[in-house]
This record gives structure tokens, C-alpha cells and sequence, in this order.
């Protein structure tokens, strides 16, 4: 009896024996390519028409709990992960790593993320923009965030913006406090709310400077008036139903000639990021001289996680060594889930140049800085 052959094999010999004597010699030529690449094919598929797509479908998917290449056993029922970390409040209360933020003139801006993914080597996964009192909610920006791999931090601002040197009794704090803001306020929380999508909102920041309307000190604001208009703007969130957003109190850094931070601090339940600013004045060489005091008065004031919402340093010759010593830095402080670095320069309304980028020391000594953090893996979804 003769052994059996593999109907591909069989295939190729009828072929050969019927067709090949009837072709021309360039006819041959090309049914022989033809033929070799088809049964090739064919016996490393094991003739299943569907094996090189099963195979391939096993060995692309790293999120099995297997690890990486190993597909999950369940795959056929339930889709693997897509990249990144999906942005949760309950994660944001406690990430599983750093948070790498940027604010840029523009942001959140498409082509100032590419720069800068480009330049650092990573995407930013928080993305800090601006909004006055005279500005309803900006969904499309809020989008934007999001579709650029960054959680939003909306920096709210009471006040119509303009000559900080001009008061503007239309947004004291007591008006705030006292209801009269309220339909503007609302309209904003029910904006924020249809989104269902996490927002850090850090409202009515540096309040323990001069310089802004909010300033107890100024615009007609007293002494605790502060706290209570914080804790009323939560308040109409909380009676709007708003589940989606971070509160975030951000004072600047502090010094001896300062009231103490308990002053403005509206307390735990109004509270669930705290931070600070950390631009450098012109005379630290580290960044313990920085942030350290501010760092102490605020961690022995909450238990909170802490955040830098803006950072920069200025020109100098020390520019390089304090970018790279704050990253060390914020490695070496556990408290610290993330930071936003202020890239604006001078010539886009800042007073300094803060950009890590005005110098290819300084560039470099950011670049390796980040690289060097167990960061947050990007982008945020």
C-alpha cells in the first residue's frame, strides 16, 4: 500500500504533471514561484485557514495576566486594556507613581504637546490651563486635555483678569461666600458634571500673596473670608452632585514675613490635593532651600496628597543644577504625587523665562530628571 501524502503535496504533483508539459518556458517559471510560495503557506499553517490569525492575535497581547506575551485566558470574551491608566477619581487620590504636568501659553494645544513629548521624550499626563470668573466652563479645552493624554487642571480665577493692581469688588470674597456668585457657579459645577470625567480644580490659588483680587488683604476681603468662600463654592458642587472633581489649595511658597498657612487652609473635607509653587527667587542653589520650609508647613497642616502646581527656575548660572537637584528632590519626598512645570517665558507674559529649555543644559538636566521618576504610565484615558 502506498503512504499517504499531504493533498497539498498531491496537489503540487498533479499540477506538475498535467500542466507544466502545456506551459511555455516563462509560463513555468512563474506557475513554479507560485506554486512554492502557495504550499509554503500553506504547511506552516498547518492547513488551517484560520491559524496564522489565532497565532497572531495570541502572541500581540501583553495584558494577560500572564504578563507580557502571554495572552488572557478570557480574551475572547473581554478586550485587553488599551495603553495608559484610565483616569479615575480614586486613583488621582492616590496614583501609582508621579504625575508629570506642563502648562504652556496655549495649553492644552496639540502642537506645544508634540514639542514637548518630542523634547522630554514622554507625554505629559496632567495638562494645566486658565480660566477667569467672566469665562463659562470650556468643554472643547477639557476635551482637548484628554484627547492629549493629560488629566486637566483648571486653574479657576476669580476675577475678570486684567491690571492685577485694580481691584474688582464684583468677585470679593464675601460675595462669593454669601450666595451672590451662585448661578454662575452652578452653570459652572452642571458643565463639569456632564463631562463624568475627573477635573483637578484648583481655585482662587497663591491666596497667601498680595497680588490677586482674592487676597484677604485687598479688595475689600477680611480676615476669613477666604475659608468661607472656598468651602461655599465646594458646597454648591456638593448640593450640584458633582462626584468628578479634585479639590486642589495651592498657596505659594511661604516665608518668615507670612501668615501661617492655617489661615487659609478651608480644612480636610473641603480638601483632597494640597501644594504649592516652586519658582526659584534667585538665590537657592537646591531645592530642600526652595520647598523645604513651605514642604514642612504643609504636611505637618494635612495628610493630603501634595502637589506642585507650578514650577520654574530662571535664568542663571545655576539653572542646569537646580532643575536636576528638583527632581531628586521630588524622588526623594513620597508625599509629592506630581508636579506641573510653567513653560512660559518672559515674552509670553511671565516675568521670567521659566522654561526648562533656554539652554541645552538645562534641557538635558529636565529630560534626565524626568526619566529618572517612576512616573504614572501615559497616556491618561
Amino acid at each position: 500500500m502506498l503512504p499517504h501524502r499531504p493533498w497539498p503535496v498531491r496537489l503540487h504533483a498533479f499540477l506538475i504533471a498535467r500542466l507544466w508539459r502545456n506551459f511555455p518556458p516563462l509560463g513555468r517559471v512563474a506557475l513554479a514561484v507560485v506554486l512554492v510560495l502557495g504550499c509554503t503557506a500553506l504547511l506552516l499553517n498547518n492547513g488551517s485557514p484560520g491559524g496564522a490569525s489565532a497565532s497572531t492575535t495570541a502572541s500581540a497581547d501583553p495584558t494577560g495576566p500572564g504578563g507580557a506575551g502571554t495572552p488572557s485566558q478570557d480574551s475572547s470574551d473581554a478586550p485587553s486594556e488599551q495603553p495608559g491608566t484610565r483616569a479615575r477619581r480614586d486613583q488621582l487620590l492616590s496614583p501609582q507613581g508621579k504625575l508629570f504636568g506642563i502648562a504652556t501659553p496655549s495649553a492644552p494645544d496639540a502642537e506645544e504637546a508634540a514639542d514637548l513629548a518630542q523634547t522630554v521624550g514622554v507625554r505629559p499626563t496632567v495638562q494645566e490651563y486658565f480660566l477667569k470668573w467672566n469665562q463659562d466652563f470650556d468643554e472643547a479645552a477639557f476635551d482637548e486635555a484628554y484627547r492629549l493624554g493629560g488629566v486637566p487642571l483648571l486653574t479657576w480665577e476669580p476675577w475678570a483678569g486684567g491690571d492685577k493692581a485694580v481691584d474688582q469688588p464684583q468677585f470679593a470674597l464675601r460675595k462669593i461666600a454669601s450666595g451672590e456668585l451662585d448661578d454662575y457657579i452652578k452653570r459652572f459645577a452642571k458643565a463639569v458634571k456632564k463631562t463624568g470625567r475627573p477635573v483637578v480644580l484648583r481655585f482662587a490659588h497663591e491666596m497667601n500673596e498680595p497680588w490677586y483680587t482674592w487676597s484677604e488683604d485687598r479688595n475689600g476681603n477680611r480676615r476669613g473670608d477666604y475659608i468661607a468662600a472656598w468651602r461655599h463654592v465646594h458646597d454648591v458642587f456638593e448640593w450640584q452632585e458633582v462626584t468628578n472633581v479634585i479639590w486642589f489649595w495651592c498657596p505659594d511658597l511661604q516665608s518668615p514675613d507670612k501668615s501661617p498657612l492655617s489661615r487659609y487652609f478651608p480644612g480636610d473635607d473641603y480638601v483632597d490635593w494640597i501644594g504649592t509653587e516652586a519658582y526659584s527667587t534667585g538665590g537657592e542653589t537646591t531645592a530642600e532651600q526652595l520647598l523645604g520650609p513651605t514642604y514642612r508647613e504643609l504636611t505637618a497642616l494635612s495628610d493630603k496628597p501634595l502637589f506642585i502646581g507650578e514650577a520654574g527656575v530662571r535664568p542663571s548660572g545655576v539653572k542646569a543644577t537646580l532643575i536636576k537637584d528638583f527632581f531628586s528632590w521630588v524622588s526623594a519626598h513620597p508625599r509629592v504625587i506630581g508636579f506641573v512645570w510653567f513653560q512660559f517665558s518672559d515674552t509670553d507674559g511671565s516675568r521670567y523665562d521659566w522654561r526648562f529649555t533656554t539652554s541645552a543644559d538645562a534641557q538635558q538636566a529636565f529630560r534626565q530628571g524626568v526619566s529618572s521618576l517612576q512616573l504614572v504610565p501615559g497616556p491618561m484615558r
